[in-house]
């Protein structure tokens, strides 16, 4: 449409005293009365065309009181989306089609599409007010240019391009009909917008009247700078806005620093961000627009939890936020740098040009080029290592550190199965995140690359190790091939353990050691004395060569012997599956009688036995009864029947096995010595009561037997 378009609102149209957004209404209609409408009617239809003199009346009828009327307009949900007051207490209003067509937009209803509008009035006194009914308008709505541009861009002396067509600034397209561009003005000199930048035959904008048109009258600005410019051919508007002050922030110290504009909607600023290993690696950028400080960040208020993986994509995408001051919240949209950019000079391009599909900028680390390795250090080519299950045993790998000069590398150790590096089996990471030229690599982790590599269990084998260098995503192995380790896999767990020794209570012939009780796989125990002045060791077998094992502080290692911190009697767990070992020193077994709370102590004879006899004298009729094992702190544990005991006995042998209370346990612990354990005591055989008979205790831990005890008179 070649015609100037002037989308004058409601505003200019009744000289309107209000026009104002709002959101639901509260209305408080006491003591005022709810007009009636008049038209247009119910479900009324009209066509909108983008001509000035085309309006719509709408009529209602007066009320009594010294009332005012507004004019107001929803969307089809009901929600309110606009007001009209006239002047004086008027009854029908004159709405123009391009105002309707406005409405409309604000409505949900796109451009050259049918929809419906409600409307009602509002009667008003002082603060009170009340609504009538609403009525539905269907409107089809119009586009203020019948030929939306496929493209669009600024020309002129007072553009950037100046009036090269080729070198025309374009606009991103926001949306149908809506674009905007950030471009540097010239004050003075005139610009405007064409659909092509090619010599000849393009369309031409400009504003006239407030008002986008065609044609290609200058405009101007009156101050040189960079500007935000949006175009709106839907509603004919165009908006201008400073651009100022666009700076380069670092949230953790709180400085800002100037970037460069460079023209065409991009900005830039060279920095060195330091260690990002140890510090704070946030950043972001802050402009003024319009005369507000606004965060040009990430679009999560968080910011970004981690650093990026690679220097591209969505990432890196710009939006506009509120910009925070406060030490708690200026981090908002904040992004972080990539940890290999440690000490790196990087140039930050901000680019709010039409060139990508979303405002963005560019990190850009400089010589990105990977420098292999091509020195290792340690362990040497051919070097042995018996792998051990001890916790934190472990090799360290050495190699000198990668040359050049961009980013901070990353280190990678591989492990091959073979002398070419072809086949892959394993890796570990370099110390510090990757960045040191070491990796400590624990032996539980090489245990399951030398299977990878072949090598049978318990036996010896070799395999090979490289260092892989990598640069952001780009990586490189060792410029030198791999090296050769020779592995020697872990121990198998033995099936059976005991314990041996002139330290135990076996003594130092082989076939006579105790054996100690498999509670889990791998898992085994011993309720036994130990003295002092030798030592002991544990055994896999009692006849031949057995393996033998040793406990260093709590480690179970091949071989040796161990001597005893000091003589007494220990509960003591080998767990084979972790080479962990715990003792715990037993202080004494008491005979319980949880009526009277009577305690006889017994005797520790050996291999896990303690013996005693009980004079029941005194004590209540209730003939029930547990035992407590004391540790050397003097804390006892419950040791009750294994399932519920609590009656006579039935002749089987398993009513007097026993084991160490639930009570006892995490959550289950109870302060009295009752309510948990009751049912699982036992009661003393077929005499009704105690009756001051003498009983003869015997108390069983030995590991070759079920846990029980046995009472006699």
């Amino acid at each position: 449409m070649k015609t100037t378009i002037k989308w004058i609102m409601a505003l200019l149209l009744i000289v309107p005293a209000f026009w104002g957004c709002k959101d639901d209404m509260a209305y408080d209609n006491d003591g005022v009365t709810a007009t009636t409408l008049i038209a247009p009617d119910n479900n009324a239809a009209v066509e909108l065309f983008n001509v000035e003199s085309a309006k719509v009346d709408f009529e209602w009828n007066s009320t009594v009181g010294g009332v005012y009327y507004q004019l107001a307009f929803y969307g089809e949900d009901g929600k309110e989306i606009y007001r009209i007051t006239p002047e004086g207490r008027v009854t029908t209003v004159a709405v123009s089609h391009q105002t309707l067509n406005e409405l409309a937009h604000l409505a949900g209803i796109a451009p050259r599409t049918t929809g419906n509008l409600r409307w009602g009035v509002i009667t008003v006194k002082g603060l009170l007010e009340t609504a009538s009914e609403q009525r539905t308008l269907t409107v089809s709505s119009y586009t203020a240019f019948n030929d939306l541009p496929v493209s669009l861009y600024i020309t002129g002396p007072g553009s950037e391009g100046g009036t090269e067509a080729s070198a025309a600034a374009p606009f991103r397209i926001t949306g149908e009909g809506t674009y905007e561009i950030y471009t540097f003005l010239k004050a003075g000199e005139g610009f405007y917008f064409t659909n092509k930048n090619t010599p000849g035959g393009g369309r031409a904008f400009t504003v006239k009247d407030d008002f986008l048109v065609e044609g290609s009258d200058a405009m101007t600005v009156a101050t040189e700078g960079v500007y935000l410019i949006t175009l709106n051919f839907i509603t004919a508007k165009m908006t201008t806005t400073a651009i100022t002050n666009v700076r380069y922030f670092v949230p953790n110290t709180n400085t800002y620093t100037p970037m460069t504009y460079k023209g065409y909607g991009k900005w830039e600023h060279a920095v060195t961000p330091g260690n990002l290993t140890s510090s704070n690696n946030q950043y972001k950028f802050v402009a003024n627009v319009g005369g507000t400080d606004r965060s040009w960040g990430c679009n999560t208020q968080a910011g970004q939890g981690s650093p990026p993986q690679i220097l591209e994509g969505d990432y890196f995408y710009v939006y506009q936020n509120t910009h925070n001051t406060g030490s708690s919240s200026r981090a908002r949209y904040s992004y972080r740098y990539m940890t290999e950019l440690s000490n790196q000079p990087v140039t930050l391009t901000l680019d709010m040009s039409a060139n990508n599909d979303h405002y963005t900028h560019v990190v850009d680390a400089g010589d990105l080029t990977v420098y292999p390795v091509d020195n290792f250090i340690a362990p040497a080519e051919g070097a042995a290592v018996a792998l051990s299950k001890v916790a934190g045993s472990s090799l360290q790998f050495e190699w000198t550190p990668s040359s050049g000069t961009g980013p901070t590398p990353k280190y990678t150790v591989i492990f091959y199965s073979d002398a070419a590096g072809t086949n892959e089996i394993g890796t570990a990471a370099a110390g510090n995140n990757g960045f040191d030229p070491t990796a400590v690599v624990l032996h539980s982790a090489l245990e399951p690359i030398a299977a990878a590599a072949g090598i049978p269990a318990e036996g010896t084998g070799e395999l090979w190790w490289s260092v892989q260098t990598t640069v952001l995503t780009a990586s490189e192995i060792a410029a030198i091939p791999p090296r050769k380790l020779i592995v020697t896999r872990f121990p198998g767990i033995p099936a059976t353990v005991y314990i041996t020794g002139a330290a135990s209570e076996a003594g130092t012939t082989l076939s006579n050691a105790f054996v100690m009780k498999k509670t889990a796989a791998g898992v085994f125990e011993i309720y036994t004395r130990l003295t002092s002045g030798s030592t002991y060791c544990f055994v896999d077998r009692t006849t031949g060569t057995p393996r033998q094992f040793s406990v260093n502080g709590t480690a179970i290692i091949e071989g040796g012997s161990t001597t005893p911190a000091s003589a007494g009697i220990y509960k003591i767990v080998l767990d084979f599956n972790t080479d962990v070992a715990t003792y715990a020193a037993v202080a004494g077994v008491q005979f319980f009688h949880p009526w009277g709370s009577n305690r006889v102590t017994l005797t520790y004879t050996s291999n896990g036995v303690w013996t005693g006899s009980v004079t029941p004298s005194g004590w209540a009729t209730d003939e029930r009864y547990k035992f407590k094992v004391l540790s050397a702190a003097s804390v006892a544990r419950d040791w009750v029947g294994a399932g519920r005991r609590d009656s006579a006995p039935t002749g089987s042998p398993d009513f007097y096995y026993t084991q160490e209370s639930e009570c006892n346990l995490g959550a289950n612990q109870y302060t009295t010595e009752w309510s948990c354990d009751d049912g699982n005591m036992w009661k003393i055989p077929g005499i009704g009561g105690w009756n001051a008979n003498t009983f003869q205790i015997t108390f069983s831990l030995r590991a070759d037997a079920p846990y029980t005890h046995m009472v006699t008179w």
